[in-house]
């Protein structure tokens, strides 16, 4: 490692200056590949700001950020520190969330979201925290609305899906539509005061400069060897003549850094920051001309076109803004220039740029030196940029005949690239009665077609000087368009057909526009786009105060430290010389390999070893004997690449860059490559299939049931897999000792990691000691996949004889992982002439991927596939398939959202083809008590009926039913629906094993507890903590849980299946039974002493004051209660692009009393 380089030392020219949360760092340009938010969590230890995809796109990262614009005044702007360099920040002030408050002094942003319960596993908490903070700092002096708030939300992103409770948080910082009894927070109390040293916000306290530049941990000496150079020219001509001194060679032009997130050309020979030369800033306007330069970022040039609509000529303005305010979110835009955008889109053409569609549109020029040539945008898309520079853009006036309108179709509301873009220019005559003209060429603009499309030429001249109004010519124009739209094929992005359609349907919305009120009033519903409503909600709940804590409504206890970001996650640990892994993976699948060179890898400076199977110390194999989650899944495959993505070694470096770097450069050649199966479909027409032993499920006789029926249907469907998408991916740090080795991963399963790492080091399992205190997300894949990663950095840590750390990347993760399960269903059903159900017939085929790990998944649908119905038959067979993809894994309740999923389809369309309503033929089937299970076991608690029945009365169904079918008839091209669907949760007690070990401390009577669970977000540890409170009647303040440790929590079962905390809460109450029978008498000899007296008293007695126990409870039946809902839920659809929102959702839950309310409806 190089030492820390004094900024005495170092000259103006190799170095930048940037204050951190009021403490001031010289930065070596050295550093020119390292990112902000590396800076901050591996070189500052500042944790708090959490990586997680490094392309911009989760907010995880966002920090807030001040510094001077192209004027001298104070710009204050959150952005994605994972995308913009260190030395990107040359005289900025930046603030990461622990630069605005502690635990001990919380900013109000920070306490809100506590006070809101807007955090579960904490992990996406920090970003969330910092963007609103720096919406705050950046409206100082102005009120916010909840609109605001909502939108400036666009580009934060948390997985267990809290944005309820975070929203609820953040709109207490708005001035609108609070009701009376609701506080609201003054602005005046949030914004910050200006430091008069930085110009940023007041941190409270001045850092002592005069003693210079503090420690910082050193960048790898490596990295310093192979750092490209970073320039930082002021003028044009200096921007010149660097360019010309650096032709030939890959050099990224730097202003916000933001293309990154989306092409990463990597490896750059060279930095060139662009920022300070000051002809690349301003806007400039004449009654003929908007001028804008090149580094403006897109907040300010939405804000600029916003502000200059108001003037005669730029009314088509505000079409720009809304959809260049579409692009990616806020922070990246505040970061991202408009010069920038497109000069991505000039070497990619097949990237959609809403800048280049709105330009395009609007007919703009480009001005490029050093020639200070203008250019038109279809000139500039062929135009070779090497050594040349974007200047400014210049924005024509238009007279207000002139129709401008842009449409953005995406995946999801914000955040996201189109699937088909759209802007659209054209100038009207409607002088005459019934006519409207387009009186010359119009501009018909798309993106994401194909890679050259842009202008939709054919129909821009069919359409020249003709009546729209024409229903005839309208038609000949649609039919123009869709021969000429040739969408390119691409399995990344929506199929050809859709985005024909998508086309074609956007133009006609516009050309309903143009026509106005000379159109059908039921398709003028097609014109425009959905608009989603502020969100709102609202939740009950009962609570008995005699009962407290249990049943109390509290913030969990770790909200404040996720808040505050001092809660540290496992991939937090940046311990100095710690050594960094990643896999090296396979392209290929359904291949055998033929060899691997390491030569390149080796080479790289930084790599230290690459590890093949052959290194192994122990078995390369995940699982464990006598078990079957995973059964003889190799850790580093030897001679078959089974799916692409396939762990064959492992390299190790000094640094997490240089890993996986250097695992890019491990060549894998094979031969013998095959056809690989990837779909349940696939899987049966090969017959490839696990071996397992799946059980068909038979009652009575579904086929006759089926072919007698009054009533009978028959189809197929498939179910989509679903990524886990982990805030905090796979992680997992191994320290070896000397008679073994500690471990601390990211884990839902303790026993089955410290197998894994047991197995494959070659080592007794009781030389293995795996610690958690906490996840950043479970859902599931970290109960076995985790495995994979944790065997592998014990193999690295053994075989280095070092601490070594692997924190996988996203797209890692995405490789490796695997996924919900996808399902092909083929199905028959009945009913009689009144509606009740005579059988129903199920094939399902489950995709496990290349291994049978997740049949478990498959087997198990039987426990929920018959929700809340009873069928006098059922025919269910089950088909486990073996694909070449991934080994898949348990999601977020894996099987019963499938298994409920699939009745509920089969269902609705019973109910079509009888022609009743979904709801009264789900209502004629519930279930009663005594009615028997698919899984066998008997209904004894069932409540669905009057459950559903105060759900329709409370959700008015009856009226919002009539009321949307009235708005269905009134609406050709946007249509409601609204439907009920109850179901029900079975909850099994089976191998619900769990240790709890509670310890009470004399000298003050505090009590520490680690249990069997691991917190993944879900509140385990509140609920622990409320359970002991009450037991042993103290306070909550005086427990404290610690992390969950193999040593203390031996052979247990992992936390999953949604009983771990009950079942952890049950051990506590045993352990706390065992403490007061031991306290008694001591207690009753002293009725009045208090807690800390009494416990020291039992100290000097020698009284044991700790407690363990070991839950396992075995009931008569697997099955010991279920849980019931209902939800209504009303939704809205474009016809013409597949849009939709949710205006409203009702749902009833019958969960009996919840031990801890706001965690519950969180």
């Amino acid at each position: 490692m190089t030492p820390p380089v004094s900024a005495d030392v170092l000259p103006a020219e190799e170095k930048i200056t940037v204050t951190i949360n009021g403490v001031k760092y010289n930065v070596p340009t050295t550093f020119s590949e390292v990112s902000l938010a590396t800076y901050v969590r591996r070189h500052l230890h500042l944790t708090g700001t959490k990586l997680m995809c490094r392309e911009g796109g989760c907010g995880i990262c966002t920090v807030h950020v001040a510094h001077p614009d192209a004027s001298g005044q104070i710009v204050q702007r959150s952005i994605n520190s994972c995308l913009c360099p260190i030395l990107s920040c040359d005289g900025w002030e930046v603030t990461t969330v622990e630069g605005i408050g502690s635990q001990e002094k919380p900013h109000p942003v920070q306490q809100a979201l506590t006070d809101h319960y807007g955090t579960q596993c904490g992990f996406c908490t920090p970003g969330w925290i910092m963007t609103m903070y720096s919406l705050l700092q950046n409206s100082s002096g102005r009120s916010l609305t909840k609109q605001q708030i909502e939108n400036n939300m666009d580009g934060n992103y948390c997985r267990c899906t809290g944005y309820r409770p975070i929203l609820d948080a953040f709109k207490t910082f708005a001035q609108d539509g609070v009701n009376a009894n609701a506080a609201v927070c003054d602005l005046e109390d949030v914004g910050s005061k200006t430091c008069k040293t930085t110009g940023g916000p007041c941190h409270g306290k001045c850092a002592d400069f005069r003693a210079g530049s503090p420690y910082v941990a050193a960048l790898a000496m490596e990295a310093a060897m192979i750092a490209p150079p970073w320039y930082k020219p002021t003028t044009l001509d200096e921007l010149y003549k660097k360019a010309e001194e650096l032709a030939g060679k890959n050099v990224y032009y730097v202003v916000g850094h933001t293309g990154k997130g989306v092409y990463n050309d990597y490896p750059y020979d060279a930095y060139v920051d662009l920022k300070g030369i000051a002809a690349l800033s301003g806007v400039t306007k004449t009654d003929k001309v908007l001028t804008i330069a090149a580094n403006t970022p897109l907040t300010d040039v939405i804000s600029t076109f916003n502000q200059t609509a108001s003037t005669s000529g730029f009314k088509y303005l505000t079409t720009l803004a809304a959809i260049i305010s579409k692009t990616a979110h806020t922070s990246v835009r505040n970061a991202g220039s408009w010069a920038g955008n497109l000069a991505l889109k000039n070497q990619h053409h097949d990237f959609p740029s809403d800048t280049y569609t709105a330009f395009t549109m609007a007919g703009t020029q480009l001005m490029i030196g050093p020639e200070n040539k203008l250019y038109s945008m279809e000139d500039f898309l062929t135009f070779d940029l090497k050594g040349k520079f974007i200047l400014q853009a210049h924005f024509p006036t238009y007279s207000d005949d002139y129709v401008f309108r842009t449409y953005k179709i995406m995946p999801r509301a914000t955040n996201a690239h189109a699937l088909v873009e759209a802007g659209f220019r054209a100038k009207l005559d409607k002088g005459q009665q019934g006519q409207v003209v387009i009186t010359e060429r119009p501009a018909l603009i798309f993106a994401n077609i194909n890679d050259e499309f842009v202008h939709a030429k054919a129909t821009e001249d069919f359409l020249t000087g003709k009546n729209i109004a024409d229903p005839q010519l309208l038609k000949g124009a649609l039919t123009t368009l869709q021969n000429e739209v040739q969408p390119k094929e691409d399995p990344a992005e929506a199929s050809v057909e859709y985005r024909r359609s998508l086309a074609v349907s956007l133009f006609y919305k516009f050309a309903l526009e143009l026509v106005g009120d000379l159109a059908d009033a039921r398709y003028k519903t097609a014109v425009g786009s959905l608009v989603r409503p502020v969100s709102s909600g609202s939740q009950s709940f009962e609570t008995k105060q005699e009962n407290w804590p249990i049943t109390q409504a509290i913030p969990k206890l770790e909200s404040m430290v996720q808040c505050t970001g001092e809660a540290k996650y496992i991939s937090d640990i940046e311990t100095e010389g710690i050594l960094r892994a990643a896999f090296v993976l396979t392209t290929q699948a359904n291949a055998s390999i033929y060899r691997l060179d390491a030569t390149a890898a080796m080479a790289l400076p930084g790599v230290l070893r690459v590890i093949t199977a052959s290194d192994v110390p122990g078995k390369n194999v995940i699982g464990t004997p006598g078990r079957t989650p995973i059964m003889g899944e190799e850790i580093l495959a030897t001679t078959q690449s089974y799916y692409a993505g396939q762990p064959v070694a492992i390299v190790v470096a000094v640094s997490r860059e240089m890993a996986e770097e250097g695992a890019k450069l491990v060549k894998v050649e094979y031969f013998n490559v095959q056809t690989p199966i990837l779909t349940c479909l696939d899987a049966i027409n090969s017959n490839s299939f696990h071996e397992t032993k799946m059980k068909d499920i038979n009652v009575g006789d579904a086929e006759v049931a089926v072919k007698n029926a009054a009533v009978s249907v028959e189809g197929s469907f498939e179910m989509g897999a679903q990524q886990h998408f982990h805030t905090e991916t796979m992680v997992t740090v191994c320290y070896p000792t000397e008679d073994g080795m500690n471990v601390e991963a990211g884990t839902q399963f303790i026993d089955g990691t410290q197998s894994a790492i047991a197995q494959a080091c070659g080592l007794g399992k009781n030389k293995i000691n795996v610690t958690v205190k906490r996840n950043g997300g479970g859902f599931g894949a970290k109960g076995s996949r985790i495995n994979i990663v944790a065997a592998a950095v014990g193999i690295a840590a053994f075989v280095m004889k070092r601490p070594v750390k692997m924190h996988q990347s996203l797209w890692d993760n995405f490789k490796l992982i695997g996924r919900r399960l996808p399902y092909l269903i083929k199905y028959k059903a009945g009913t009689d002439a009144a509606g009740k159900l005579a059988g129903i017939v199920l094939d399902v085929y489950g995709d496990c991927g290349y291994q049978p790990s997740a049949s478990v998944i498959v087997n198990g649908l039987p426990n929920w596939i018959d929700n809340i119905y009873f069928s006098p038959a059922w025919k269910v067979r089950l088909h486990a398939c073996k694909t070449n993809t991934p080994p898949n894994t348990h999601c977020r309740a894996p099987g019963s959202t499938e298994g409920i999923y699939m009745t509920e389809y089969v269902l609705q369309h019973l109910a079509y083809a009888s022609g009743k309503n979904p709801v009264d033929l789900k209502r004629q089937n519930f279930l009663k008590n005594g009615d028997n299970l698919l899984e066998g076991a008997t209904i004894k608690d069932c409540n669905i009926g009057p459950l559903t029945e105060q759900l329709m009365s409370s959700a008015s169904y009856n009226d919002r039913a009539v009321a949307v079918d009235q708005f269905n008839k009134d609406n050709r091209w946007r249509k409601r629906g609204i439907s009920v669907v109850p179901m029900r949760f079975a909850v099994h007690w089976r191998n619900g094993n769990y240790n709890c070990l509670v310890a009470i401390f004399h000298e003050g009577g505090t009590i520490a507890v680690t249990h069997g669970g691991i917190e993944l977000g879900q509140g385990i540890n509140t609920k622990v903590v409320q359970v002991i409170a009450y037991e042993l009647g103290v306070e909550m303040s005086r427990i404290q849980v610690q992390p969950t440790m193999a040593i203390t929590n031996a052979n247990a079962r992992g936390t999953y299946g949604s009983i771990s905390t009950e079942l952890v809460c049950l051990s506590a109450i045993e352990c706390c039974r065992q403490l007061n029978d031991r306290l008694k008498p001591v207690k009753d000899a002293n009725p009045n002493v208090k807690w800390e007296d009494l416990i020291e008293t039992c100290y000097k007695q020698g009284i044991d004051l700790s407690a363990r126990t070991w839950t396992n409870p075995k009931p008569e039946e697997p099955l010991v209660y279920n849980t019931y809902c209902a939800m209504c839920t009303e939704v809205e659809v474009d016809i013409l692009t597949g849009e939709s929102h949710v205006l409203r959702l009702d749902c009833l839950y019958d969960c009996g009393e919840s031990i801890s309310p706001y965690i519950g409806k969180a």
